[in-house]
C-alpha cells in the first residue's frame, strides 16, 4: 500500500505567495496561512471529487425525517465510495500519529475531522496526499485499471483548523447531518433555488432560497431609527409582528440589536423572511446554520447587494440595504 507520492495532488506549493504572485484559491481549496501545519492540531478537512468521476455515494431516506431518525437521509456508498472510508480509516495505522475523529463520504466531497496528536515532521499535505495515493491505489486493483489521485479527486483541499471560538461538538453535527442537508436541497430544490441575476428596479441582485417569497404581495420593511422614541418602537415592533403572524413577509437587513430581536420573534410565529446582504454569495454558498434550517421551512430568502466579501458594514452601505428593502416591500409584483 502506498503512504505517499512524489508528485502530490495536494501540494503545499498551492498555498499563497502573496503580492503579485498571489494565488487565488476557490473556496475549498484554501488554506489558513498563518498557521503552522506541522504543530498538533484538530482540522476539518474538506476533499473533493473530480468533475466527471464517479459519485462517491448517493443519497437516500426522506428529508422530512429529522437526522438520526428512522427513515432519516443517508449516504450509500459507491464502491470508490467504500474505498475512499477504509482508507480514511486505515491512516491513523500507517500514520499512528494521526487520530480519526469522525468522517462523512458525501457524493462529490468527503469531510475528514482529523487530529494531529504531536508534532509532525511532515506538513497536513503529506497525509492527506498518502489518502488519496491510498485510494487510487485500491481503485485500481478493483477496477483492473491504473487510476491516479488527481483522476478522483480535485487538486487541493479545504482546511479548517479548530480555532478556540470553534465547538469540537458543532463540527461532530455539522459533518454527521451533512446527508440531511444535501437531500433537502434535492427533495425540495424550491427552497434553495439561486439567482444570480435578480431585477429589483433598475437593479441586479443575487438571491438565494425560496422564490416564492419574493414574489409575494404581502411584504413590510423593517427598519428601527434612530430617531424613534421608546413608545414609536414599541408600537412599531408590535404591528410588525401582528403582521408577520397573519402571513406578512418581514424584509430588512436586522443590522441592530433591536431588529435582530424582531426577526427572531417573527421567526417564532412561523414568519418569512427576506434577509438583505451586502457579501456575494461564493460559488458553492450554502446559509449559515440558522438560515439554513429555516430555508428548509420555505421561509427564508437572502437577497445580496453582490459585494465583495471583504466589503466593510459602513453607514452608506446600512442606508442602501434599507433602501432596497423599503423598495422590495413597496413593490407588489416584482420581477
Amino acid at each position: 500500500m502506498k503512504t505517499g507520492s512524489s508528485v502530490s495532488p495536494f501540494p503545499e506549493a498551492s498555498l499563497s505567495k502573496g503580492g503579485d504572485n498571489q494565488i487565488e484559491l476557490p473556496r475549498y481549496h484554501k488554506r489558513a496561512f498563518a498557521h503552522n501545519y506541522h504543530a498538533p492540531f484538530i482540522y476539518h478537512i474538506i476533499i473533493k471529487k473530480r468533475t466527471g468521476f464517479e459519485p462517491f455515494g448517493i443519497v437516500g431516506g426522506d428529508a422530512r425525517n429529522p437526522p438520526g431518525t428512522a427513515g432519516c437521509a443517508y449516504i450509500k456508498e459507491t464502491v470508490i465510495g467504500q474505498i475512499i472510508a477504509k482508507e480514511i480509516i486505515r491512516i491513523q495505522k500507517t500514520f499512528p500519529i494521526l487520530q480519526i475523529y469522525q468522517f462523512k463520504v458525501m457524493p462529490d466531497h468527503v469531510h475528514i475531522l482529523l487530529r494531529v496528536k504531536e508534532w509532525s515532521e511532515h506538513h497536513l499535505d503529506h497525509y492527506i496526499a498518502s489518502i488519496a495515493d491510498n485510494v487510487a491505489a485500491s481503485c485500481s486493483i478493483a477496477s483492473k485499471r491504473k487510476t491516479s489521485a488527481d483522476e478522483i479527486f480535485q487538486p487541493g483541499y479545504c482546511d479548517k483548523p479548530l480555532l478556540l471560538k470553534r465547538n469540537l461538538d458543532d463540527l461532530y453535527r455539522y459533518i454527521r447531518e451533512n446527508p440531511h442537508r444535501l437531500a433537502m436541497r434535492q427533495q425540495y430544490p424550491q427552497f434553495f433555488q439561486r439567482v444570480r441575476k435578480l431585477k429589483i428596479g433598475e437593479n441586479e441582485y443575487e438571491a438565494y432560497g425560496n422564490m416564492f417569497l419574493f414574489r409575494n404581495p404581502d411584504k413590510e420593511a423593517v427598519k428601527i431609527s434612530r430617531s424613534f422614541t421608546p413608545e414609536e418602537k414599541s408600537r412599531k415592533k408590535a404591528d410588525w409582528l401582528h403582521s408577520a403572524a397573519k402571513g406578512t413577509i418581514l424584509v430588512s437587513p436586522f443590522i441592530s440589536k433591536e431588529e435582530k430581536s424582531i426577526r427572531t420573534e417573527a421567526e417564532s410565529l412561523g414568519a418569512g423572511i427576506i434577509l438583505i446582504t451586502h457579501e456575494s454569495f461564493p460559488d458553492r454558498f450554502k446559509p449559515a446554520a440558522h438560515d439554513f434550517a429555516l430555508c428548509t421551512t420555505g421561509r427564508l430568502l437572502i437577497i445580496s447587494l453582490g459585494l465583495p466579501a471583504t466589503s466593510k458594514l459602513s453607514r452608506p452601505l446600512c442606508l442602501r440595504m434599507n433602501t432596497l428593502a423599503a423598495t422590495l416591500a413597496a413593490t407588489l409584483h416584482p420581477g
